[in-house]
């Protein structure tokens, strides 16, 4: 039971925040991009941008809790004490939508117009079963761990003592979740100005999700990509959030001919545009390998066992590499493999 518990956790966690992650591995990273554009390498969830404009400042991304959102909101006043004025919400998921609750009531939300929807459909249910079922019971497993541990001061019991008091914060934490609705939304396109500063937002169709957007700081050639790029590590991809590979990479692959200079990933390190023929490629490998696999005739749990991560230049998220094959198989399955084609 206690194993079927941590799996559930750790899933679930995936798409909220790592609770149990240390000091150092939590603390924010500022990163001055371009004049006034900077980005925050986030450990507890998506990567964040904010622009600084005379009058007041645009935020991309909130984080994975309120906690999160008000470290970010700190991170930013460290810089600048101009208003926060607009935050953008690249896509659905709690690493990147959850801290909304941290950050200032008066701003502006915008995002795509189907993320309340996809939040209420995908999120809410989750979060409320994690908080009221899974963590109370991994806190009662760790808790029975604890009473069987007789020596008080040894390592062991401390390093427990330490991931149950960890979860405990974490679940007060996020019980101050709160999704506030868009004041802003759009189905294709969205362009508007703050100061002297263009932005533009963009939704290219699914690739990751059903409501991915694009942000772009036109006045320094740097895009925000949300979780269409996930800079050196395994991507995730869930059918029921309307993942299409197919779509991401011509999505990549034209983004990959315009004038970029900069790309800020959802997850991983901020660089130059060849992110995004990495991820790109990385999909274009991938599915090569699985349609070889499927035209000699092997069926989807030989083709799982015929790819192994160390094929791959990549780290992190490995118990992805199955679920990505998983749904690229079923995308060349229910498309045809003769529309498939790169």
């Amino acid at each position: 039971m206690m194993r079927i518990i941590f799996v559930l956790l750790v899933s679930i966690l995936s798409l909220f925040a790592n609770p149990i992650a240390s000091a150092a591995q939590d603390k924010l990273e500022v990163v001055e991009l371009d004049y006034n554009l900077y980005a925050i390498i986030n450990p507890q969830g998506g990567n964040i941008a904010f622009l600084v404009t005379r009058k007041g400042v645009v935020v991309v991304d909130a984080g994975s809790t309120p906690q999160n959102g008000r470290d970010i909101v700190e991170a930013i006043r460290a810089i600048t004490r101009k208003p926060i004025k607009y935050l953008i919400i690249t896509h659905l998921h709690g690493d990147h939508v959850n801290g909304i609750a941290g950050f200032p009531q008066d701003i502006k939300i915008i995002a795509h117009k189907d993320l309340e929807k996809n939040n209420e459909i995908f999120n809410q249910e989750n979060l409320a079963n994690y908080m009221e079922n899974v963590l109370p019971e991994h806190l009662a497993s760790l808790k029975k761990q604890l009473d069987t541990i007789s020596d008080t001061d040894s390592q062991e019991y401390g390093e427990l003592m330490n991931t149950y008091n960890a979860h405990v914060d974490y679940l007060e934490n996020i019980k101050q979740i709160e999704f506030r609705k868009p004041d802003i939304v759009f189905e294709d396109y969205y362009r508007f100005k703050l100061a002297d500063e263009r932005i533009m937002l963009e939704y290219p169709g699914p690739g990751h999700t059903s409501d991915n957007i694009v942000v772009k700081f036109s006045n320094h050639n740097v895009i925000h990509t949300g979780d269409l790029v996930f800079d050196g590590s395994f991507p995730y991809l869930i059918i029921e959030h309307g993942v299409d590979v197919y779509n991401w990479v011509r999505i990549l692959d034209d983004l990959y001919k315009e004038n970029i200079n900069t790309v800020i990933p959802g997850h991983g390190e901020i660089g130059r545009k060849i992110a995004l023929k990495d991820q790109s490629d990385y999909f274009k490998n991938l599915s090569h390998r699985i349609e070889a696999l499927m035209n000699a005739g092997h069926d989807l749990n030989e083709i799982k066992k015929r790819i192994s991560i160390s094929d791959f230049r990549l780290k992190g998220n490995e118990d992805q590499l199955p679920i990505n094959i998983e749904v690229i198989y079923s995308e060349l399955n229910n498309k045809g493999r003769d529309w498939w084609k790169f």
